[in-house]
C-alpha cells in the first residue's frame, strides 16, 4: 500500500507531468479556431501554425485525457486509498474536498460560455459554436457535472468538461471499492483487465469504461512507484533504463503504425509518472514553487481555453474569414494567453473559492457539534 513520504512536496514530478499534459489538449482543440456555426470552415490539419514541429499534438492531442486520468489515479490512490479503505475519510468529507476544488471554476466558466453561446447563437441563427447541445435540458446536466453520464455524446456548452463529469463517476466508485477493501495489487489489476476487456470487446462506447481502464492503471503506477523507491539505489537505474528503452521501442512501433496511440499513451504515462518522481527534486524553493504554480494552472487552463475561443468566434463572427487561425503568433498569443488566465484564475477564484467552501463546512460541523 502506498506510503506517503516526509518530503513536504512528494509528488512535484506529478505536478510537472499535469503541466505537460494540457499542451497537448490545447493544440488539439486549436482546431476550434476554424469553426462557424457548428462545422470547420476551411480547416486543414497540416495547414495549422507551426504544424512540422506540433503534428503529434495536432493529431493525437486528445490522449491527454486519458494521461489525466492516469494522473489522478495515481494521486487518489496515493492519497486516499488507504485512509478510505480505513474509514478515516467518511464520504461527506470525499465529496466535499472534490466539489470545493471543481465545481467553483466550474460554474463560472459555465454560466460564462452559456451568455456567450447565446449570443453567438442569436447573431447566426445556427445550433452554436462548436458543441451542438446548447439547450436548457444540457445546462441542467452541466450545473450538476452530469453532462456526460448519459450513453451517447453529449458535449455542450464548455465541452472540454465531459471527461471530469465521467471522472467523477470514477471517482465515487473509486471510493466505494475503496471502502471494500479493493486497494490491493491482484484487484487492482482485476480492475484494469476488467474494463479493458470490456472496452476491447467493446460492450458499451460509455467513456466511463476507459476512464477506469486509465484511472486505475494510475493506481498501478501508484504501486509500482512503491516497489521502485524499496529498489536500492543501484538497482533504480537500471531498472528505470529498461523502462525507458521499452518506451523507445513502443514509440518506434507507434511511428510505422504497427502500436495504436493510445496503447502508447497507456505505456508512456506510467513510465513518465515513475520517471519525473525520481528526477525531479530541486533543491530550490523558488523552483520547486514554480513547478507547484505550473501544476495548479492545469485544471484552469483546461477549462478557459474554450471559452476565450468562443469570445474570438464572437470577435470576428461577421467576418469569419478575418480570423487569424493560420498565424504563429495568434497560436502563440493564445497559448500565451490561457496560460496567464489560468494563472491568475488560481490564483484569484479557484483557491480562494476552495477556501471559502471549506472554511464554511468546517464551520457547520463546528456548529453542529457546539
Amino acid at each position: 500500500m502506498s506510503s506517503q513520504p516526509a518530503n513536504p512536496h512528494p509528488l512535484i514530478g506529478i505536478e510537472l507531468a499535469r503541466f505537460a499534459c494540457t499542451l497537448p489538449i490545447l493544440l488539439w482543440h486549436y482546431q476550434h479556431f476554424y469553426y462557424v456555426n457548428g462545422q470547420p470552415v476551411g480547416f486543414e490539419t497540416s495547414a495549422q501554425p507551426l504544424y512540422d514541429w506540433l503534428q503529434p499534438f495536432y493529431l493525437y492531442g486528445y490522449l491527454s485525457v486519458q494521461a489525466f486520468w492516469c494522473l489522478s489515479g495515481f494521486i487518489f490512490f496515493w492519497k486516499y486509498a488507504r485512509p478510505v479503505a480505513q474509514g478515516s475519510v467518511p464520504f461527506s468529507k470525499f465529496a466535499l474536498l472534490r466539489f470545493s476544488r471543481l465545481y467553483p471554476l466550474h460554474l463560472l466558466t459555465l454560466l460564462i460560455v452559456a451568455v456567450m453561446s447565446w449570443r453567438y447563437q442569436a447573431i447566426n441563427a445556427s445550433p452554436g459554436f462548436v458543441y451542438p447541445n446548447q439547450d436548457a435540458s444540457h445546462f441542467v446536466l452541466q450545473l450538476f457535472m452530469a453532462s456526460d453520464w448519459r450513453p451517447g455524446i453529449n458535449w455542450s456548452y464548455n465541452g472540454p468538461i465531459w471527461s471530469i463529469s465521467v471522472e467523477i463517476l470514477v471517482y465515487a466508485l473509486f471510493y466505494g471499492l475503496c471502502r471494500l477493501g479493493v486497494t490491493k495489487l491482484w484487484m487492482v489489476l482485476a480492475m484494469i483487465a476488467g474494463s479493458g476487456a470490456v472496452y476491447a470487446l467493446k460492450l458499451t462506447t460509455h467513456p466511463v469504461v476507459l476512464c477506469v481502464f486509465f484511472f486505475y492503471l494510475g493506481a498501478l503506477t501508484s504501486l509500482a512507484n512503491d516497489a521502485f523507491q524499496r529498489l536500492s539505489p543501484d538497482a533504480r537505474w537500471p531498472t528505470l533504463s529498461a523502462a525507458l528503452a521499452l518506451l523507445v521501442s513502443a514509440l518506434a512501433l507507434a511511428v510505422i503504425g504497427a502500436l495504436r496511440p493510445m496503447y502508447f499513451v497507456a505505456l508512456l504515462t506510467p513510465i513518465a509518472i515513475i520517471a519525473l518522481l525520481h528526477w525531479v527534486k530541486p533543491r530550490s524553493a523558488r523552483v520547486t514553487r514554480a513547478i507547484v504554480g505550473l501544476g495548479n494552472m492545469t485544471y484552469s487552463s483546461y477549462l478557459w481555453h474554450f471559452p476565450l475561443q468562443l469570445l474570438a468566434a464572437l470577435v470576428f463572427i461577421h467576418h469569419p474569414a478575418d480570423l487569424p487561425a493560420h498565424s504563429p503568433w495568434w497560436l502563440l498569443g493564445y497559448l500565451g494567453v490561457t496560460y496567464l488566465i489560468a494563472t491568475l484564475s488560481y490564483r484569484f477564484i479557484e483557491s480562494p473559492a476552495q477556501d471559502w467552501i471549506r472554511a464554511r463546512a468546517a464551520l457547520g460541523r463546528a456548529r453542529a457539534t457546539a
